[in-house]
């Protein structure tokens, strides 16, 4: 099988790029080009674009979504922002890509090729190491975070079920202590005229969650977070979740709706009403939203926040591959 590599630009390769990671088992939401463009538009420095098409008969089979920042070589998008990290291509063609890959890597400048933000089912990581350990590269790879997730059952009921016994307990307890101080409401926004309204609203609870999410909150993060939103709401993978009381908005929750999963970004809250938990609950009835629309999977993303297993996550391993000359 004959593949040629072709240089390409987000607008040359945009709708195949969405075809391929629709149809692809591997990579997540943040592989999509909606994203990453989001991304390459609102964070890139210095960084020059390094986007790789891998093809067949003309057909795009394989994606790099890769920048050169000086001598080295990552995928783009930051892990300050960007969770999962993956290459495209479509199902069965793993032992025809990587070893083209290694080829056109070989022959590009750079000195380290840094690989962050590859889960333990990565492919990445079952073929890439051994194909350049055999030309003499140097390979090194280390866990670089914990990813908590949820298999979800068919009903809310099973999930309860699911939970350590103090866990499920105390879910309950909590929501009936929430619904008990007022009248309350969860939903998700749908009105594509009122997105940036909404995410000023989300990011306003996210500051005010505490000292370390209103420094991660820089001006520039801020701009990214209405850039994203955008395209994300466009493409149809946004979720943005709400709880009221009393007619006042307490929690919001940033999600993505993508394939069979949701993944919950990130998350605020008003501090006035933390006795009631109600950053908690929210992710918890976002949980439960998912399990209605049939989803399989809840995933909370990285970090080992104490929640997400009282929301009965467990861990998958996230990892980084770097590779020398």
């Amino acid at each position: 099988m004959t593949i040629d590599v072709q240089e390409e630009s987000f607008d040359s390769i945009t709708d195949e790029w969405r075809d391929l990671a629709a149809a692809s088992t591997a990579g997540s939401v943040f592989g999509t080009p909606a994203w990453q463009r989001a991304w390459w538009e609102s964070c890139r420095s210095s960084e020059e674009l390094l986007l790789l098409s891998f093809r067949t008969g003309g057909e795009a089979k394989g994606i790099a979504p890769l920048m050169r920042a000086g001598d080295t070589v990552q995928f783009i998008g930051h892990s300050d922002l960007c969770d999962y990290h993956e290459f495209l291509l479509a199902d069965g063609t793993e032992a025809e890509f990587y070893p083209c890959l290694v080829d056109e890597l070989i022959t590009t400048d750079w000195r380290t090729l840094e690989l962050d933000g590859l889960t333990e089912d990565s492919p990445t990581l079952k073929h890439l190491p051994d194909l350049a350990r055999q030309r003499g590269l140097y390979v090194e790879q280390t866990l670089e975070e914990v990813s908590p997730k949820v298999s979800l059952p068919s009903t809310w009921e099973e999930y309860q079920g699911s939970l350590r016994k103090k866990d499920r307990h105390e879910l309950r307890r909590k929501l009936r202590r929430l619904t008990g101080a007022g009248e309350t409401s969860c939903y998700a926004v749908s009105d594509a005229g009122a997105l940036t309204q909404d995410v000023s609203s989300l990011l306003e609870l996210l500051r005010n969650s505490g000292e370390a999410k209103a420094a991660f909150l820089t001006p520039e993060r801020e701009q990214f977070f209405h850039t994203m939103a955008a395209a994300m709401s466009q493409e149809g993978y946004l979720k943005l979740f709400f709880l009221e009381l009393d007619g006042a908005r307490v929690a919001a929750s940033f999600l993505f709706d993508y394939k069979d999963a949701y993944y919950l970004y990130n998350s605020g809250y008003d501090v006035n009403y933390g006795f009631l938990s109600v950053g908690l609950l929210l992710k918890a009835l976002c949980l439960q939203d998912a399990i209605e629309q049939g989803k399989r999977e809840f995933d909370l993303l990285r970090g080992p926040e104490g929640y997400k297993y009282d929301l009965g996550g467990k861990d998958q391993g996230v990892y980084k591959l770097v590779i020398r000359r």
